[in-house]
């Protein structure tokens, strides 16, 4: 009799968890308590997509063991190109770099512009990029090696206008902001700062031990002071797993500049980011461009814009990302 009853109540418990996880369902997705922290919510999303999720190495990890290789394209030969660089992957896997990633070195510091996925043929092949260092054209070392860090959302949103002249703005205005200017004007500086990366630190610390634990959890809806800043899901948990910090470092760096008052701050709550997401998925798609392996797609809807990144390989949709912009403006684009 016992062993029945306990029968019965793990079906009950466990079908309780599931009409919990329904009401929260939208889109394939399971929206989850918000995770607040001084200005700062984020509310995060897990996926129902079934797996298996395939693994890829990451910018950071493949330059360390030397299965990755990025370079000026004909550095010293003085045809190097402001907006591309070379990336050779010799790994066992594919490669996907994050659009918005850092690397250093070459003539100038740059940001991946958009997501890529790299197959491992030992290719060089070309990868597009924008310049986070206007003051300078000139390096000892043709090769990069990772920064650690992912661009922040306004940057981001600068990056997706295609124009380099807007990048370099939104990072002349960061470093301003930070007292982070330097001759190069480098956005290194900032995401470098000693004092900036202690701070950081701590913010991260602080919402990551409250995520929960929950392997289905494939991205998040972040806002400061109730407003949203950037939403990123991934189709992958186990990539979105992977990265997750390094999104969560970036968000911190551009809640840091804002009011961060926690007692006055107002939330993002779990309606507003399902709302949000729903809508911006749903919205119209421009023609892709491929980067590699990837094929990547502008998005559109009334107050948002963003990116939806599908690897051909798999077929599989792997990240998503949107941006809030005033409903005049995305009208204007429309």
């Amino acid at each position: 009799m016992n062993r029945r009853w306990t029968l019965l109540l793990s079906l009950f418990w466990a079908g309780a968890s599931a009409a919990q996880d329904r009401s929260n369902e939208s889109g394939g997705l399971v929206y989850l308590d918000p995770i607040s922290f001084h200005n700062m919510t984020l509310v995060p999303v897990a996926t129902l997509a079934p797996g298996p999720h395939a693994r890829y190495t990451l910018l950071e990890a493949g330059l360390e063991d030397k299965t990755l290789s990025v370079r000026e394209i004909r550095g010293q030969s003085g045809e190097a190109e402001v907006n591309a660089v070379e990336v050779r992957n010799r790994g066992k896997l594919a490669a996907f770099l994050l659009g918005g990633e850092m690397i250093l070195g070459g003539k100038q510091d740059r940001i991946i512009q958009s997501d890529t996925v790299l197959p491992n043929d030992a290719k060089w092949r070309k990868v597009a990029v924008f310049c986070v260092e206007q003051g300078r054209w000139q390096g000892q070392s043709m090769e990069f090696r990772g920064g650690n860090a992912l661009a922040h959302a306004e940057l981001r949103k600068a990056a997706l206008t295609g124009d380099q002249g807007q990048v370099w703005q939104e990072v002349a205005r960061k470093n301003a902001t930070h007292g982070t200017t330097s001759e190069t004007q480098t956005y290194r500086r900032t995401v470098q700062n000693a004092e900036l990366r202690k701070r950081v630190a701590h913010h991260v610390s602080a919402v990551i031990t409250q995520l929960p634990k929950d392997e289905r959890l494939a991205g998040f809806v972040f806002g400061i002071n109730g407003q949203i800043e950037v939403a990123d899901l991934f189709g992958n948990p186990v990539l979105f797993g992977d990265l997750r910090e390094k999104l969560v470092s970036s968000y911190v760096l551009a809640a840091l500049e804002k009011s961060e008052d926690a007692a006055s701050a107002k939330k993002l709550d779990k309606a507003g980011a399902e709302k949000f997401l729903g809508k911006a998925r749903a919205g119209n798609k421009d023609a892709p461009s491929s980067s590699g392996r990837a094929k990547v797609y502008k998005k559109k809807a009334i107050g948002s814009i963003g990116t939806e990144t599908v690897d051909e390989g798999s077929g599989k949709t792997l990240k998503e990302s949107y941006l809030p912009e005033p409903e005049e403006t995305a009208n204007e684009k429309k």
